[in-house]
């Protein structure tokens, strides 16, 4: 599915004021490009909503341009949780991205019928992957899993064009004995307290330096 928004320049006026009209302030960047612009809230909304980080968005300019990028970040107001200022990172043709894609589960696990419980420590596999080859989730077949049974990262079938990159040892998804139940629960409240800062919903990765503008 391709996902449109249109986007205008901005030069002078204060992000704040522009807020104030219903426009999310932002920028457009890459290497090459480092340009203001904004886009209407509303739109971006409805967009986001369903395109999010995982998938293109072409900017339709005002001088009839049209520019793929993917979102890298969208910074929130930390008490209304609006969105305050969005970064387009932008793509160039038979660039490649490295990003995450959500693990979809699919079947009921042999062995939770036995009493186990299923375990899956990883939601996300991260791959490079060209734009318009990104999948909306790839699929984990827990169905044959037994207790003490796991898969690893390397057992996925992945989509024609997608390369895997999270490291192939990593547990996707086990069955762990009912006599484990208190150190799974006690080892995911310990991973809770790492989650990210909450007004910033995607970082931006190392190679994209150009370095997108701060919101105020």
């Amino acid at each position: 599915m391709e996902y449109k928004l249109k986007a205008y320049y901005r030069e002078s006026e204060p992000p704040k004021m522009l807020r104030q009209e219903g426009k999310l302030p932002g920028v457009m960047y890459n290497k090459n490009v480092n340009a203001k612009l904004y886009v209407q809230l509303r739109e971006f909304d409805k967009v986001f909503r369903n395109a999010g980080v995982h998938h293109v968005i072409t900017l339709e300019l005002p001088d009839g341009e049209t520019v793929d990028t993917v979102v890298r970040a969208v910074q929130l107001n930390k008490r209304r949780r609006r969105p305050e200022h969005v970064d387009f990172y932008v793509l160039t043709k038979g660039q490649t991205l490295d990003m995450y894609v959500t693990l979809k589960l699919v079947g009921e696990a042999a062995g939770v019928k036995m009493g186990g419980v299923l375990s899956t420590p990883l939601t996300d596999l991260e791959v490079r992957v060209l734009p318009r080859n990104i999948p909306n989730y790839i699929e984990v077949d827990v169905s044959d899993l037994d207790i003490g049974d796991a898969i690893h990262a390397a057992d996925l079938k992945l989509p024609e064009g997608v390369e895997l990159l999270t490291d192939p040892d990593t547990v996707v998804a086990t069955v762990v004995p009912p006599e484990d139940i208190e150190k799974l629960e006690a080892e995911a409240a310990e991973a809770a307290e790492f989650e990210a800062e909450p007004e910033l919903i995607k970082k931006g990765k190392a190679e994209e330096e150009a370095g997108a503008e701060e919101a105020e």
